[in-house]
């Protein structure tokens, strides 16, 4: 396994390091089980996280938001290590939970673990995003991958039981978000509030965003299409959670990272859509704008993250639990509530 440490995520050897193992396998903190689809082999850290144990407290806070009642059925979307379901079994019983995971490995591994610590729930190997018919309908479905705005797989909701529950952490390409608790309506659409309650799971698999490269491109590239200066302070629309959400839900395909400064440049934030190759930069420092902007193929980012945010201003700076979705079987609607 791999432990998130300040400098970054290390790993650590059970048989080697018995004590340092447990300390981090005891503790409130991610720990990555697999890289890349478990192409990157021990002890090397690869590119994408693939699989962890979650922090516990992350954990029991959605395990917190499902509501579980004696009684209900199951299904968990991402069974990873197993440990949500274990917990699932012991309160529930083996018969009323369900779990599958896309990976096959990582689907074997947790049978061959749950089985050692004496649970049976069923375990499938299958893509989640389909739901589990044969197992259906469910009273609660308890999603441990992120899912991007726009695309909670539909047999979740129509595998769902009337008044029944579905759990799932939401995203956007630029920022992770709420937990978001669905509610299933007679009519066959479910609607959903965020609770308060932020986690980073990775990306259910069918949805995966490119992660993007920069190699090659500069941030004061004299070639690109446009340059500008904005009187918006760039780091005001991406530091905090509230505008950033906003910002991403409406800059859809989009994903952003940040350049500290160095000796030659001063902060530099990066815009790019890894599908059209679009990209902008937007620079600052100690002083006070206006900033430097560089645009570059079909989309003009930074104008459309710009426009977002003074969206977001103009609506009254909404923060994320004012937002509500709807899912139908045919489209899927996010608003602000008023």
């Amino acid at each position: 396994m791999w432990v998130d440490e300040s400098s970054g995520y290390q790993p650590v050897d059970r048989a080697a390091e018995p004590h340092r193992w447990c300390e981090a396998v005891y503790s409130d903190r991610v720990i990555v089980t697999q890289w890349d689809d478990g192409t990157v082999a021990w002890p090397q850290v690869g590119h994408r996280p693939t699989c962890s144990a979650s922090m516990p407290s992350a954990v029991l806070g959605m395990l917190d938001v499902l509501d579980v009642q004696p009684g209900h059925r199951v299904l968990e979307i991402g069974t990873g290590t197993g440990y949500n379901a274990a917990l699932l079994a012991e309160y529930l019983g083996d018969d009323q939970v369900s779990t599958i995971e896309v990976d096959p490995v990582l689907a074997g591994q947790a049978q061959a673990r749950l089985t050692e610590a004496g649970y049976q729930p069923t375990v499938i190997c299958d893509d989640g995003a389909a739901g589990h018919q044969p197992t259906a309908p469910f009273d609660r479905v308890l999603a441990t991958a992120t899912v991007r705005v726009g695309e909670l797989p539909y047999p979740w909701v129509a595998q769902t039981t009337l008044g029944g529950r579905i759990v799932v952490p939401m995203r956007t390409e630029i920022t992770s978000g709420p937990v978001v608790a669905f509610t299933v309506h007679a009519d066959g659409t479910a609607s959903g509030h965020p609770m308060p309650l932020y986690v980073g799971f990775m990306e259910l698999r069918a949805q995966r965003s490119p992660l993007g490269d920069l190699n090659g491109l500069r941030w004061d590239d004299p070639d690109a299409d446009t340059t500008s200066t904005t009187e918006l302070a760039p780091w005001t629309v991406f530091n905090n959670l509230d505008p950033r959400w906003a910002v991403g839900i409406r800059l859809r395909g989009c994903r952003w990272w940040h350049w500290p400064p160095t000796r030659k440049r001063p902060h530099v934030l990066w815009l790019i859509d890894t599908h059209s190759r679009s990209w902008a930069t937007a620079a600052y420092g100690r002083d006070p704008g206006p900033y430097p902007v560089r645009q570059h193929g079909p989309r003009r980012l930074w104008e459309e993250a710009e426009a977002a945010y003074h969206w977001w201003t103009q609506n009254g700076k909404p923060p994320v639990e004012a937002w509500e979705f709807l899912i139908t079987p045919d489209q899927q609607h996010h608003h602000l509530t008023p």
